[in-house]
């Protein structure tokens, strides 16, 4: 039921819907106007879905996305690409170390540049990031089993030293605001819970792929991938419905950035005269359908759940769970996008989000000026 009615919220947009005449782009900033989407009606719905062949999915505020179109239709739900809103491309242009894009098509160098990329697959694109810690997999199947005894968690966090430390830290932080110090791996396994494991683990596997970016782009870039990622996750928690499959949201936001952090190494490994500007706006408004799907093809590669690619880089004929947490992931990041580029507002500069997202900004907010880690 909780997935029906998750579904239900997305198809419909009820409560999560903009009020008319509000803004959908950052102060200042002109928007586009979204071109409609035309999709033939399909035939009715099952009876275990809502028979609406045709429905509009919104991420909201000045961070969006872009309104996004759902189609359902012959038992399908499909989503179309991203579209890049005025605040994604103020972060990519900052990404690159830009401080505006040029309002005009891809030149014809990025043109022939984003040829040679869409050449490369999975494996050469997860060949471009560090390798992940090798007790990963299990941890990641031990973190889905309901029944996982404490002793076995421990023994398996005993292998990699650097979880060690990250777990003892988190541990006896104030989030966890322990009465005493927490001193052996039991104890901070018990004082986590299994919430605080997922992140933890996944946190301290993944933070190390997005801070070694040596080149002139990922130099440039520092931790803004990061701080993008962590919070998406972040949010993915906040967001997430009774009945959400809540640890592939959360490593589907995790890893919404990978694709993107690969891109900067694939650039850094270029001769500098080969890199054309990167300066115009088609070609931001490219990347980021793109480095979603490229994101999606590494977490394949590394064997994470099948969720959590679907999430990334949703595709025709996946079933409903499949949407719902696409449509969560784009919702996460749409928060995390503006609280991480204008942080600090307050609600009644949040009005044109719905009740659920403004309360997901200001637990953002909170947990992000301590600089504690989610």
């Amino acid at each position: 039921m909780a997935l029906l009615s998750s579904l239900r919220k997305l198809l419909s947009g009820s409560g999560d819907t903009a009020p008319a005449g509000r803004p959908t782009a950052a102060a200042g900033t002109p928007a586009r106007p979204a071109e409609p989407s035309a999709a033939p009606a399909g035939p009715g719905a099952a009876a275990t879905l809502p028979s609406q062949p045709l429905a509009s999915v919104h991420s909201h505020g000045p961070s969006q996305l872009s309104t996004q179109t759902a189609v359902y239709t012959g038992g399908e739900i499909v989503f179309p690409a991203l579209e890049a809103s005025p605040e994604w491309l103020q972060f990519s242009a900052r990404l690159l170390g830009l401080s505006r894009l040029k309002d005009v098509r891809p030149s014809a160098g990025e043109q022939g540049l984003m040829q040679r990329l869409q050449a490369l697959r999975g494996s050469q694109w997860a060949d471009q990031l560090p390798r992940l810690p090798a007790v990963l997999p299990q941890l990641m199947r031990l973190a889905r089993r309901p029944d996982v005894a404490r002793a076995e968690l421990v023994q398996l966090l005993s292998r990699d030293p650097s979880l060690v430390g990250e777990l003892m830290r988190l541990a006896n932080s104030p989030r966890y605001r322990t009465e005493r110090e927490i001193t052996d791996l039991s104890g901070a396994v018990t004082v986590l819970g299994q919430q605080g494991l997922d992140q933890l683990v996944m946190g301290a596997a993944m933070r190390p792929i997005f801070h070694q970016g040596k080149g002139r782009y990922g130099s440039r870039a520092g931790t803004l991938l990061w701080d993008l990622s962590e919070r998406t996750a972040f949010a993915t928690r906040q967001l997430a419905n009774a009945g959400d499959d809540e640890f592939a949201a959360y490593l589907a936001g995790l890893s919404s950035q990978l694709g993107m952090m690969a891109l900067l190494r694939v650039l850094d490994g270029m001769s500098a005269p080969s890199v054309p500007p990167l300066d115009r706006e088609g070609l931001h408004r490219q990347l980021l359908p793109l480095t979603a799907t490229w994101s999606a093809q590494i977490v394949e590669h590394w064997g994470f759940p099948p969720q959590v690619a679907e999430a990334l880089a949703p595709r025709p004929g996946r079933g409903a769970e499949s949407a719902v947490l696409a449509h969560l992931v784009r919702q996460a990041q749409a928060v995390a996008l503006r609280q991480l580029m204008q942080p600090g507002l307050q609600p009644a500069q949040l009005g044109d989000w719905s009740a659920a997202q403004q309360r997901c900004y200001a637990a953002m907010d909170r947990e992000f000026a301590t600089g504690t880690p989610p």
